[in-house]
C-alpha cells in the first residue's frame, strides 16, 4: 500500500471545513470597497455587488479610516450616522463625528444645544449609547478611556474603564498612558500619581515625574529624591534617595537635622544641602531640585534649576532660564513668566518685562497702575519714573504724585529733588512745587533737607522751602557738623546745616569730628580745640602742638614734644611727660614711656609698668596686651589674667575673647576666665551667646560656660536664626 504524505493529509484537513461553511459566511469575509456615482458614495462587496447604493455624501469614519467594523459603517448627510453593510439605517445623521475603536464600540460626538462645543460619548454597533455625551474629549487608550470636562474654560481629565465606570474623577490637568497598563495623572499643582487600568492607585499624587529605567522597574521622582516601582506600580524603593543604580544599589543623601541650642531636634531632612536664604526662609537642594521653606518648614515654593538665590525682605528671588523671578512669602509668584531685569533698593522691588518697568512693595504686591519706560531706584521718598518721554514721580502706593513733565529727574533726598525743566536745572519739593531760583548752574541735595546751589559763581545754602540760609563765593563741602567752607587762599571755616557760622574761614585746617562733638583747629603754628557750636575748649595756642583724644572728661594734648592731660577748664592734671597716650577709660589711661606701654590712673600713679608693645583700653577689668610678639590680658594691677603666650587675641560678641596659639583657637569669657583650651581649628560666636566649634573636622556647639550643648559629632553646624542650628550628620553616624 502506498504511503500518504503528511502534507497531503494537512491540505485535506484544512479544506474540508471550507466545504462545510454556508455561502453567506464565506461572503462575509469578502473585502469591501467604495465607489462613486454622481458625486455620491456607495459600498460594494468583493464581487462588485452594490451593498449600499451611492446616495451618501461620504461613507466610512470621520477620522478617514474607512473599513466597516462589525458590519457597520458611518455615513454622512449633514452629519454622521450608522448604517449596516446591508444598507440598513441604524441611526440618523445626528453625530458630528464617528470613530470606530473596538468591536461594538464607537466614539461619537455631538454639538451642544446652546453652543458649538462638542461633547463625546460611546455608542455600540447597534447605535445604543454606552457612555453619555458629557465629555469635552474622549480618547481610548489601552482598553480605557481618557476623558475631559471643561469648567470655566479649563479642561480637567479623568479615566474610565471600557464599561464607562470612572476610575479617576475629571479633576486632573492631564492623564497619560505610561507603560505596563499603568497611567500617570497630574494634579493642578503639577504633582503626579499612578493608577492601573484596573483602577488601583499605586502611587498617590505626590510625585514630580516618572521615567522608565529598566525592563523590571521604573524611577519615580519626588522633590528631587528618587525611588523605584515595579511593572505593576508597586513600590520597590520609596523616593528617598539621591540615585538608584539598580534595584539592589541605591545612593543616599546627606542627613541634616535642625536642633535648638539644647540639642533638641526640631526637624530632619535628607538632601544635598540645606541653607538659610533669609531670616524667614530656608532652602533645601536635592539633585538640582529646590524647595524654599518658611519658618515653620512649610513649602513656599518648589522647582528645579533655580540659580542666584537671594531675598528681599520675605520675598525670594532667583533666576531660571535667563528670567528673574520673585516669590512672595505666601508662595505666590509675583510674575509667573518672570522678568527680563530686576532691581531693588531698601523699600521697593523693580521688575522689567519687555520694555516696561513695574514697582512692587516689600510684600511683593504690584503698586504700579501702569508700566514705566524707565525709573530710578534709591529715592528715599517719591520714585522717579519715565513715561512717554517725560519724568515724574509716584508715591508709595504707586499713584502719580508729581505729573511727568520733566526732561530729567533726580532722586529725592529728604523732601528735595533736582530736576531739569525746559532746559533749566531746578529744585522741587515733595509736592512738585519749584523752590528757589528759576535756574541753577549746579545743584547738590544734602542731608537735613538742605541743598547747595551755585549760580554765576555764588553758592547758596537753601532749605526745602527755598529760603536762603547762607551765601558765599567760597567752596562748600560736606562735613559732619554741616559744611566746610574753603576760600581761594585755602583758609577753612565751618558752617552748620542751618547756615550758622561755627568758625569763620580764617584757619589752615579743621579736622573731622572727634567724639561727634569736637574739631581740632590749626592756624599757623597754633592748635586749638572747639566744639560743634564754635566755642573754644582749648583756645589756639603755640604751646599746644597737638590734641589727640578725649575720654572721661580729660583731653590728651602735646606740648614740648610730650603728651599729658588737661580738663575742660584747661587745667593741667597730668604732666606732659609721655611719648603717646590713649583715652581714659575705666579711670585708667595707657601711656607710652621708653617705647613701651603701661597704665596710669587719674592721680597720675603708674599702676601698670610700661613693659608692653601694645595695649587695649580696659574693659570688664582687663586689657589685652602684647609683649615679645605674644598676646595675653592683664588686670588693673598688671597681673596676668590670660597668660601672655598667644599669637593673637580678638574680642567677639558679648566681649568674649578668642585666642589663637599655633593655629589652634581657645576661648575666654569677658573677664579673662578660660572656657576652652586652644585645641580647636574654628570657634565662631552665635546670636544667642553660644559658640560653634570645630575640632578634628567635626563640629559642635558650646554655651557661655564652655559646656557642650550640641555634641562635637557633626560634619557641619550652621546657625540659621537665634537658637536654631542646622547640623549635618557625619558619615560615620549615617553608616550607623
Amino acid at each position: 500500500m502506498k504511503e500518504t504524505s503528511p502534507s497531503f493529509i494537512f491540505l485535506v484537513l484544512f479544506l474540508i471545513p471550507l466545504f462545510l461553511l454556508k455561502p453567506a459566511m464565506v461572503f462575509s469575509q469578502t473585502p469591501f470597497h467604495y465607489y462613486k456615482e454622481n458625486g455620491k458614495s456607495g459600498l460594494k462587496n468583493g464581487d462588485g455587488i452594490a451593498m449600499i447604493p451611492a446616495t451618501y455624501d461620504r461613507l466610512g469614519w470621520s477620522t478617514g479610516v474607512n473599513l466597516p467594523v462589525d458590519d457597520v459603517i458611518g455615513y454622512y448627510r449633514q452629519g454622521w450616522g450608522l448604517i449596516s453593510v446591508k444598507n440598513k439605517i441604524i441611526t440618523g445623521p445626528r453625530y458630528y463625528s464617528l470613530e470606530a475603536y473596538h468591536k461594538h464600540l464607537i466614539v461619537a460626538s455631538i454639538k451642544g444645544r446652546f453652543s458649538n462645543e462638542l461633547f463625546f460619548g460611546i455608542i455600540n454597533s447597534k447605535g445604543e449609547v454606552l457612555i453619555d455625551f458629557r465629555y469635552h474629549s474622549l480618547k481610548p487608550v489601552h482598553e480605557s478611556y481618557i476623558v475631559s470636562e471643561r469648567r470655566k474654560g479649563i479642561s480637567y481629565y479623568g479615566l474610565l474603564n471600557l464599561q464607562g465606570k470612572p476610575l479617576l474623577e475629571t479633576k486632573f490637568t492631564s492623564i497619560t498612558y505610561f507603560k505596563d497598563d499603568l497611567f500617570v495623572f497630574t494634579t493642578e499643582d503639577k504633582r503626579k500619581g499612578i493608577i492601573s487600568k484596573a483602577g488601583h492607585i499605586t502611587m498617590e499624587s505626590n510625585l514630580d515625574s516618572i521615567a522608565p529605567a529598566a525592563q523590571t522597574y521604573s524611577l519615580i521622582f519626588q522633590s528631587g529624591m528618587v525611588g523605584a516601582i515595579d511593572t505593576s506600580g508597586n513600590i520597590i524603593h520609596r523616593p528617598l534617595y539621591k540615585k538608584i543604580e539598580s534595584v539592589e544599589e541605591v545612593v543616599k543623601f546627606s542627613n541634616y537635622k535642625i536642633f535648638n541650642a539644647s540639642h533638641k531636634k526640631i526637624k530632619e531632612f535628607y538632601c544635598d544641602t540645606l541653607f538659610q536664604l533669609s531670616p524667614s526662609t530656608l532652602v533645601i537642594v536635592r539633585n538640582d531640585f529646590y524647595e524654599i521653606l518658611n519658618n515653620n518648614f512649610g513649602i513656599i515654593y518648589r522647582g528645579s534649576s533655580m540659580k542666584n538665590l537671594t531675598s528681599f525682605r520675605k520675598n525670594s528671588i532667583f533666576t531660571k532660564k535667563e528670567k528673574f523671578h520673585i516669590v512672595k512669602y505666601s508662595g505666590e509668584p509675583v510674575e509667573p513668566d518672570g522678568f527680563d531685569a530686576l532691581s531693588h533698593d531698601d523699600h521697593y522691588l523693580y521688575g522689567k518685562s519687555g520694555n516696561q518697568w513695574k514697582i512692587y512693595n516689600k510684600f511683593g504686591s504690584n503698586i504700579s497702575e501702569n508700566g514705566f519706560d524707565s525709573l530710578l531706584i534709591g529715592s528715599n521718598n517719591l520714585i522717579p519714573v519715565l513715561k512717554n518721554g517725560y519724568w515724574g514721580y509716584v508715591d508709595h502706593s504707586g499713584k502719580i504724585a508729581i505729573p511727568a513733565k520733566f526732561d530729567e529727574a533726580g532722586r529725592f533726598t529728604g523732601n528735595m529733588a533736582e530736576v531739569d525743566y525746559l532746559g533749566s536745572r531746578r529744585i522741587i519739593n515733595q509736592f512738585g512745587e519749584f523752590i528757589g531760583a528759576s535756574e541753577y548752574d549746579q545743584v547738590t541735595i544734602a542731608k537735613a533737607n538742605t541743598a547747595l546751589v551755585t549760580k554765576r559763581g555764588q553758592t547758596d545754602l537753601i532749605n526745602y522751602r527755598g529760603e536762603i540760609l547762607f551765601q558765599t563765593f567760597n567752596n562748600l563741602s560736606p562735613h559732619f557738623f554741616g559744611y566746610l567752607e574753603s576760600t581761594e587762599e585755602g583758609h577753612k571755616g565751618l558752617i552748620s546745616h542751618l547756615g550758622e557760622v561755627i568758625l569763620y574761614p580764617e584757619y589752615d585746617s579743621i579736622s573731622d569730628a572727634h567724639n561727634r562733638r569736637y574739631v581740632i583747629v590749626r592756624q599757623g603754628t597754633k592748635t586749638g580745640f572747639a566744639n560743634f557750636k564754635g566755642f573754644w575748649i582749648i583756645p589756639l595756642s603755640e604751646e599746644t602742638e597737638d590734641i589727640c583724644h578725649v575720654g572721661e572728661g580729660l583731653i590728651s594734648i602735646k606740648r614740648n614734644g610730650q603728651f599729658g592731660f588737661v580738663d575742660f577748664g584747661q587745667k593741667l592734671l597730668i604732666a606732659n611727660r609721655y611719648e603717646a597716650t590713649q583715652p581714659f577709660n575705666a579711670d585708667h589711661a595707657a601711656v607710652k614711656l621708653n617705647n613701651k606701654w603701661g597704665f596710669i590712673d587719674k592721680k597720675e600713679r603708674l599702676v601698670v609698668q610700661p613693659t608692653f608693645s601694645e595695649v587695649s583700653p580696659f574693659k570688664n577689668g582687663i586689657s589685652i596686651v602684647k609683649r615679645d610678639n605674644k598676646y595675653g590680658a592683664i588686670d588693673f594691677d598688671g597681673n596676668e589674667k590670660i597668660k601672655i603666650e598667644f599669637d593673637s587675641i580678638y574680642t567677639t560678641t558679648h566681649d568674649f575673647l578668642l585666642a589663637r596659639k599655633e593655629n589652634k583657637f581657645g576661648l575666654f569669657n569677658q573677664f579673662g576666665e578660660l572656657l576652652l583650651q586652644p585645641s580647636y581649628s574654628e570657634i565662631k560666636p552665635t546670636f544667642d551667646d553660644h559658640f560653634i566649634v570645630k575640632r578634628r573636622n567635626l563640629y559642635g556647639l558650646i554655651d557661655s560656660l564652655g559646656k557642650y550643648s550640641i555634641p562635637l559629632k557633626y560634619m557641619k553646624v550652621v546657625e540659621i536664626s537665634k537658637g536654631r542650628y542646622i547640623c549635618q550628620e557625619s558619615i560615620k553616624d549615617e553608616l550607623e
